[in-house]
């Protein structure tokens, strides 16, 4: 890190963070700084007493939960470590949606920041939370980013989504102009460059190229498939020039073939992080490359198997399973059993050899709506395109997967030069196998493009 890194870290934003803002980001940080070593079970008795405490809250103050503990019969005791969250039932997305009202507190904490996801079928899930919610949360991405090598103050490229273009005609109010002068001072002082990756064309990579070759970036955070394609863009161009430069990749799935494209284009240093905008960062991945780092200190995270009886059970090591989130510093609006929509290998139980402590997931997998279903009605994982296609990768660029309401299905791929009948004929094979009793038309396409927040869908179902 430069002299200006360093005067930020040490002295600029520990005076603004601490002392003219009088937040306590940085003491929640070097705290979990330290627990991130403390034996196993030291961590699992400091998350239970976070968790006592927000099950008595939640009973005692937010009647959705209350309701919730008076039809299964318990009370706040019964619930006395994480297994035993088994009984108690899960919050869907649609549910969390509904209940926010009553899943507010009605005493014992006040909404401070509120949030909205992007949703799905234009719905979006409204939450909210308190500031020191918000303070562990900074915290807790401070410490998995710092994993990577990421400090506050170095030059950071983030090749992110930018939002809603403003419509034509259209002017700012005089708040939203003082609000983009503060965010860029902030971006400026913080080194912190962004970049649109809504758009992919040869002129938009080239200039995030020329972004690197210009600024130097120490770090570069970006969602994951921009990153892989913008790594391919460099790989194909014979573009890279520069040395090893850390990679943060997250908001999507890092594939195989993406990591190894990135560590091509950009170095050894390719990092993933996984998180939702609801409760922020679930995991992190540390220099040993084995598996993402549950941030344990402030989220009970478990993955559960649903049995086709209906029943529910921990999935076992290397299990594929859905997510569910519990927010243990959220006392607003709490998340107890949330299930986010995300589908996760469980980790290993042994320990990592990076010598932290923290549990961890094996890896994020896709999300519970990218399933299939076949002309029975048959749920598919839509997965099996990617396990397919990932021993295709010489002959497609990019490949997406639509299945429409009348379950017919479409499967986009951009071809390159080597795309032969061959490989045609094991797509044609790979959909009549799994795909019974569905029409697909396969669409050789030049691009895919990406959604309106700059993210490609892998697996799309229309409903």
């Amino acid at each position: 890190m430069d002299l200006y890194g360093r005067l930020f870290a040490s002295a600029l934003y520990p005076a603004w963070e601490s002392g003219l803002r009088r937040r306590p980001t940085l003491r929640r940080l070097r705290y979990l700084e330290e627990t991130q070593w403390r034996p196993l079970d030291e961590l699992r008795a400091l998350q239970t007493a976070k968790l006592t405490r927000l099950l008595r809250h939640a009973h005692d103050n937010v009647p959705y939960y209350r309701r919730w503990f008076q039809a299964a019969g318990l009370a706040p005791g019964d619930i006395r470590d994480a297994d035993d969250l088994t009984r108690l039932p899960i919050l869907g997305r649609d549910e969390a949606r509904s209940t926010v009202e009553e899943r507010t507190a009605t005493a014992g904490a006040k909404i401070d920041v509120r949030k909205s996801t992007s949703g799905t079928m234009g719905r979006p899930l409204v939450f909210g939370y308190e500031s020191e919610s918000e303070h562990w949360r900074q915290a807790m991405k401070l410490r998995g980013y710092a994993w990577a090598g990421y400090r506050p103050g170095q030059r950071s490229l983030h090749y992110w989504g930018a939002g809603p273009p403003a419509p034509k005609g259209s002017s700012d109010s005089l708040k939203a102009r003082l609000q983009k002068l503060k965010t860029r001072a902030d971006r400026a002082l913080r080194r912190e460059h962004y970049l649109d990756c809504g758009r992919r064309g040869a002129a938009e990579m080239n200039a995030v190229v020329d972004a690197i070759r210009r600024d130097r970036p120490e770090v570069i955070l970006c969602y994951s498939q921009a990153g892989a394609d913008l790594a391919r863009h460099v790989i194909e161009h014979k573009l890279r020039d520069w040395d090893t430069i850390p990679v943060l990749c997250g908001a999507e799935r890092l594939y195989p073939s993406d990591r190894a494209a990135l560590e091509q284009a950009f170095g050894p240093a390719v990092f993933e992080t996984y998180g939702c905008r609801e409760v922020m960062l679930i995991g992190s991945e540390c220099a040993a490359h084995d598996g993402l780092h549950l941030s344990m200190e402030t989220l009970l995270t478990e993955v559960v198997v649903r049995e086709a009886d209906g029943s529910v059970r921990a999935a076992q090591p290397g299990e594929l399973g859905e997510v569910l989130i519990t927010d243990l510093t959220n006392y607003a609006i709490p998340f107890i059993r949330y299930s986010n929509g995300d589908l996760a290998i469980a980790g290993k139980p042994d320990p990592c050899s990076c010598g932290r402590t923290l549990p961890r997931l094996g890896s994020v997998e896709g999300r519970v709506t990218e399933t299939l279903v076949d002309g029975s009605g048959a749920r598919v994982n839509g997965l099996v395109f990617n396990v397919v296609i990932a021993h295709l990768a010489h002959a497609i660029r990019q490949f997406q997967v639509v299945q429409h309401k009348d379950r017919a299905v479409t499967l986009r791929v951009v071809p390159t030069d080597t795309f032969d009948d061959k490989i045609e004929a094991t797509l044609r094979a790979t959909w009549e196998r799994y795909l019974t009793g569905v029409p697909v038309r396969l669409e050789l396409a030049q691009d895919i493009p990406v959604s309106a927040s700059g993210k490609r869908q892998v697996v799309v179902v229309e409903r």
